[in-house]
C-alpha cells in the first residue's frame, strides 16, 4: 500500500470511530419548570431551569423550553404537548425556595424540588423524585442562582441515569 493510501485509510478509520462514539439519535426533552419563593413565581432566568437545560444540552439532549407561569398541566396533557412539539420526554420540575435572614447580610436559602420524567409516547413516568438543598454554611458564596443551578445539574444527572438504566447495558 502506498503512503497516501495509508493516510487515507487512517483518516477513514478515525472518522468511523468518531461516528461510532456519537449517539444514534439525540433525545428531545420538553422542559417544564416552575420556581417560587414564598409562593410567588420567580422572574426569569430560573436557576433550576438553567442548571437542568445546560446539563442536558451538554450531555447531547435537545431541550425545548416550555415557559409560562400557569399551573403545570397533568401528566397526560404534558405527554400530549411533548408529542406535538416532537419531544420524546417531558421533564417537569417544581421548586419552592424559603429564605431566612441569619444576620449581617446573610440569607440561608432552602429549596425543595420535585421532578418527574415522563415518556411522551406512553404518558408513563420514567422516574420521579425530590431534591432538598440548602446553602447552609455557604451563605456568602452560594446564592439562589448557584443553589438552583446545583439542583438542576443533579436532576439532569438523575435523568441521564434513569434513561441509561432503562436502556440497559450495551
Amino acid at each position: 500500500m502506498k503512503a497516501p493510501s495509508r493516510i487515507l485509510l487512517r483518516v477513514l478509520l478515525a472518522g468511523a470511530c468518531l461516528l461510532a462514539a456519537l449517539p444514534a439519535t439525540a433525545q428531545t426533552v420538553l422542559l417544564v419548570v416552575r420556581e417560587k419563593k414564598d409562593a410567588q413565581p420567580l422572574p426569569p432566568p430560573l436557576p433550576v431551569r438553567e442548571g437542568v437545560s445546560g446539563s442536558l444540552f451538554d450531555a447531547g439532549f435537545i431541550v425545548i423550553d416550555a415557559p409560562g407561569t400557569a399551573p403545570v398541566p397533568g401528566t397526560a396533557e404534558l405527554a400530549r404537548l411533548a408529542r406535538s412539539a416532537g419531544a420524546d420526554l417531558v421533564l417537569q420540575c417544581s421548586t419552592d425556595y424559603t429564605d431566612s435572614s441569619i444576620g449581617a447580610d446573610l440569607v440561608r436559602i432552602s429549596a425543595r424540588t420535585s421532578f418527574a420524567l415522563i415518556d411522551s409516547s406512553t404518558g408513563g413516568v420514567v422516574v420521579r423524585g425530590t431534591r432538598d438543598a440548602t446553602n447552609k454554611d455557604r451563605e456568602r458564596e452560594v446564592g439562589r442562582a448557584a443553589l438552583g443551578t446545583e439542583i438542576g445539574k443533579d436532576i439532569a444527572g438523575q435523568v441521564r441515569k434513569a434513561l441509561a438504566d432503562r436502556v440497559g447495558p450495551a
